[in-house]
């Protein structure tokens, strides 16, 4: 690390801060407004902002008739956003553009909901046949009758003579799935069954799903399609792009364009969230066609086997292991043809959308950041196609797990930056807090840095509407027009108190980001994992048995093991995979659990992929298979018989396997541990105190950075943490920006030894140099808690209390005194209990004499909620700890004397609002101790 990265480090450049959704009300804002909302989150620490255009919010000033300038490519729009790129371009505040307006994308170019270009879902009719038939085909009630629908395929299967029921039907004969399609005549057909028994006759109709883009009224387009994308890209070169000057400053502004989670359903007839189950799947055009290109067979007989009730609509159900409603008894085929559909749906999604959006993107100086899942996809494969892979907390539900279904594509396709939209929480608008454990922003977002996220993007901020007309008027409030943060948190910008102290906290960001955006991630174990997770599925926030034991990993797909760089190498003299990116130090083939019963099992592992392990194991890669040997592959080869072949070749790969010296089979996840030691597979960072720690590592010529983090909510880590590396440890402080070497104890192997307090939810940033440029001087150990100490009760209090103004926008600010013996939350004060804004608390203590190091004085807060800063005889006090709380002060101090100590702490809005809203409750707030200050020690 050379001087200019210490620099870089002390005071982050605008690239590596966190960013900011910004939600905007259509066109209607004023420029002047604009510059300064972007004035203010530069200011704020903020690196950048994603612009969306939310609803289109109309305000008294504009007349009805002319609020058709006012739209997403309209006049009115372009003419904002000159303004926007004008005020950021020059602050080097980088603007991030949502494809189309609000989201599903959709685009003013296709308006038609029965255009073939939107979204579509494949439904299914039924009727069983015995002998001839001949009248209607199937029609299901899910088709809206309506609108246009489409005849699509027409096919039949015997029924099991006493087979079960799964789903919706007996199960069918899979050898006698016909298509029939070439019979029928218009929506009739006519058809004799070739024997006696009972046949199933199947009437598959394509429809567009009728989902809608609220923020514009257009319909959704298909993901699946290049017409669809192109009709996206063209909208922008036609209107966005239509004054050269305007897209000279997008072009110079070099953001990213962005879109977000795909929340698809294959029909809107059971609702949008939380829907009720049907049995539609997604559906494209084209899908029969490439589906017999790509995987050599056809789709059309077995497509009975793709109707998984609820798995194509958001909040149904996950169940990609679940049966179809019309499952065949040949039950290890069914699965087999599914992933087939979603593999292939995979790289329509991947090679006609994602690559559309990219490469129009970069060809106008853009990259594409994008938010892949939601849809039934494998995520890994689309990821091929994006320049930066996004996340979020409320999909994957704070899931270090779930942020690994990504981490791995992030790091064999050697992706500098892997982004999370951090902070939507569900009712906790105006009251989800930067620092406490219940949902706080650093809360979740620690958890991200832990499993290789690098880029937080704030969710969210909505433009201080002045104005609003219409039905919007009466959604008109204090503290303003919230556009999604008074449903899912938050609102960080202005009208929050917690934003006087905005700086302390994008600046430790910054400084954390800086660090894990440097060099190569390295990561101790690349997991074995192919299931396709149908709609983001989160994993549970408790510790897996992989991070109790300290290693960090990533999961890992048949095609990532496929990429360049998925090679063998030597990282520290030991084999790797990918030496050059995370240097994996071993694979493990573990098992899943089933997504319906919860049960283990065995991963699906292609016979490609198993001669890949094999290839891997013989250049002396360390791979440990966990619990039943894989046994199935992933895809269907088109006949029964062709199956038991492959999974024949499969058990004779995985024998060959086994036998090489690297190798090893173990019964479960326990076991694992043992495996790996005997393979010298040992982490990089390991922790010795009964309290895991997690870990990211960077690596960089010269230098290994770390990032610790204790996950516990209420215990703290106190303890020796071994760090691997040679060379000369150095502590880097991401809440002030400084960096200090440290005594360390050395082991072998090149291993140092740290002393490490962390508190709860605390993280620590370490670099270990080859050489260290600023001198010898160690930090001064800090302490632990015992010694002399005051403890202080008393204290004058001084609260702005903010209430609403005169307009919605306004705020009002009550000055109230109180006297304290006691430190107590805010709602156990009479005076406070509903109060919302600053509090300022005030004290005066004497020290005796202090002869030591003057380091060594320590202020502890105690509880604080949220945000503050002290001030120590009138001094602020730069980077002071928002997590752990205690802050070295004694180059503030003045011994044999009267000192005074501020602290300034800001709140949530919440409290403040319950007179206007009886669902909130009580949030405890405010400066509550104990606040004791350590010295001589």
């Amino acid at each position: 690390m050379t001087t200019w990265q210490m620099e870089y480090f002390r005071s982050p450049s605008k690239r590596f801060r966190p960013r900011m959704r910004w939600w905007l009300p259509g066109a209607f804002m004023e420029n002047e407004e604009i510059k300064r909302e972007i004035e203010w989150m530069a200011e704020a620490g903020y690196g950048g902002a994603e612009i969306i255009h939310f609803f289109q919010i109309p305000n008294v000033e504009v007349k009805p008739s002319d609020y058709g300038r006012y739209g997403f490519g309209g006049p009115e729009w372009n003419d904002r956003m000159k303004a926007a790129l004008e005020a950021a371009i020059p602050l080097n505040f980088q603007l991030d553009f949502t494809i189309g307006p609000l989201w599903p994308i959709a685009t003013p170019a296709i308006m038609d909901k029965n255009d073939e270009r939107c979204a579509q879902g494949l439904h299914v009719g039924t009727i069983i046949v015995t002998g001839s038939y001949s009248g209607e085909i199937p029609v299901p009630a899910t088709i809206d009758p309506e609108r246009n629908y489409k005849l699509t395929a027409v096919t039949a299967a015997r029924q099991v003579e006493g087979g079960e029921t799964v789903g919706n039907l007996k199960t069918l004969e899979l050898e006698t799935a016909v298509d029939l399609t070439h019979k029928t005549r218009g929506k009739r057909i006519e058809w004799t069954a070739p024997d006696s028994g009972k046949w199933c006759l199947f009437g598959f109709w394509s429809q567009t799903n009728g989902q809608m883009n609220d923020s514009i009224g257009a319909p959704v387009i298909d993901h699946y399609s290049k017409a669809s994308a192109d009709a996206v890209t063209g909208f922008w070169e036609e209107h966005l792009f239509a004054d050269p000057y305007i897209q000279s400053l997008y072009e110079k502004n070099a953001g990213n364009l962005f879109c977000d989670s795909i929340e698809l359903n294959a029909t809107m007839q059971g609702g949008m969230y939380g829907a009720t189950p049907m049995a539609v799947a997604i559906w494209s055009p084209s899908v029969l066609e490439e589906f017999r290109a790509r995987r050599g067979y056809d789709l059309t007989p077995f497509l009975p086997a793709i109707f998984v009730k609820g798995l194509y609509q958001l909040g149904a159900g996950n169940r990609t292991d679940g049966n179809s409603e019309y499952d065949f008894a040949e039950r290890e085929a069914n699965g087999r043809i599914r992933n087939d559909f979603f593999t292939t749906l995979t790289e329509l999604f991947r090679d006609n959308h994602l690559r559309t959006l990219r490469l129009w993107a970069n060809g106008h100086n853009m990259k594409l950041r994008y938010q892949t899942y939601g849809m039934t996809t494998e995520l890994t494969s689309g990821l091929a196609e994006v320049d930066i892979p996004e996340t979020e907390s409320l999909g994957f539900r704070d899931s270090t797990d779930g942020y690994r279904l990504q981490s791995g594509a992030v790091h064999l396709y050697e992706r500098e930056i892997y982004s999370i939209e951090v902070g939507a929480v569900m009712g906790y608008g105006y009251k989800q807090t930067w620092t406490g454990h219940d949902f706080g922003l650093l809360w979740q977002l620690h958890r991200g840095f832990s499993a290789g996220v690098n880029q937080a993007v704030l969710h969210g901020m909505s433009y201080e509407t002045a104005s609003a007309s219409g039905h919007f008027e009466a959604m008109f409030k204090w503290p303003g027009m919230s556009l999604m943060g008074s449903m899912f948190s938050n609102e960080w910008g202005t009208r929050q108190p917690t934003s006087r102290h905005a700086r302390a906290l994008t600046d430790y960001i910054a400084r954390s980001q800086y660090v894990l955006q440097q060099g190569k991630p390295k990561v101790d174990l690349a997991i074995y994992r192919h299931h396709i997770d149908g709609i983001h599925e989160g994993m549970g926030t408790e510790l897996t048995p992989y991070e109790l034991a300290g290693y960090t990993y990533d999961f890992i797909s048949p095609c990532l093991l496929e990429t360049p760089s998925a090679k063998v190498g030597e990282f520290n003299g030991q084999p790797a995979l990918a030496a050059d990116g995370p240097a994996y130090r071993a694979i493990i083939v573990d098992m899943r659990k089933n997504t319906v019963s919860g049960d283990w099992m065995s991963s699906d592992l292609p016979v490609e992929t198993a001669e890949r392990l094999i290839a891997l194991a013989s250049e002396g890669l360390p791979i440990v298979l966990v619990g039943n040997i894989p046994c199935r592959v992933v895809s269907y080869p088109g006949s029964i018989a062709d199956l038991k072949i492959q999974e024949s070749r499969l058990q004779e790969r995985i024998a060959v396997l086994l036998d090489r010296r690297t190798v090893r089979l173990v019964p479960d996840q326990a076991h694992v541990f043992e495996a790996l030691a005997q393979l010298n597979v040992v982490p990089a960072v390991q922790f010795r105190s009964g309290l895991p720690l997690l870990s990211a590592r960077r690596n960089q010529i010269g230098c290994q950075y770390y990032f610790l983090y204790n996950p516990s909510c209420d215990e703290t880590y106190d303890g020796e943490v071994l760090l691997e590396g040679r060379g000369v440890p150095v502590r880097l402080n991401a809440w002030d920006g400084s960096a200090n070497p440290i005594a360390a104890n050395l082991f072998p192997l090149g291993r140092a030894g740290v002393k490490l307090r962390l508190a709860p939810n605390e993280s620590a940033l370490f670099a270990i140099l080859e050489e260290w440029p600023e001198g010898d001087g160690l930090e001064s150990p800090k302490p632990s808690g015992t010694g002399k100490h005051v403890v202080m009760d008393c204290w004058s209090l001084e609260v702005e209390g903010w209430s609403p103004g005169d307009q919605p926008t306004s705020t009002k600010l009550e000055h109230i005194e109180v006297e304290l013996d006691e430190l107590r939350s805010w709602t156990e004060l009479p005076e406070l209990r509903s109060v919302s804004g600053i509090g300022r608390y005030r004290t005066e203590l004497r020290l005796e004499a202090h002869g030591g190091n003057r380091n060594s004085v320590i202020l502890d807060l105690g509880e604080v909620s949220d945000t503050f800063r002290v001030f120590v005889n009138g001094r602020g006090i730069q980077g002071a700890n928002q997590i752990g709380r205690r802050i070295q002060i004694g180059e503030y101090i003045q011994f044999e004397g009267v000192n005074t100590l501020e602290i300034e702490v800001a709140t949530t809005l919440n409290n403040a609002l319950m007179a206007s809203d009886p669902n909130r409750k009580p949030q405890e707030c405010g400066l509550m101790g104990p606040v004791t200050i350590y010295y001589n020690i």
